[in-house]
């Protein structure tokens, strides 16, 4: 029987405070991707300002 060899990459865990909140990220890499790491916690700190924002 063939056996296939699965490999498991730990993440990436990083810590960033901008201002007052701390963001903790954990980036895994991927095939395929559409977008680098540091292009991704830019959209999704520009997302969470956004959602600040906006009136409810």
């Amino acid at each position: 029987m063939e056996q296939t060899k699965q490999t498991t990459k730990s993440p990436v865990v990083r810590e960033y405070k901008i201002g007052d909140i701390t963001y903790i990220v954990k980036a895994v890499v991927k095939d395929g991707v559409k977008e680098d790491a540091a292009t991704k916690v830019r959209r999704l700190i520009q997302n969470d300002l956004n959602r600040g924002k906006s009136p409810v």
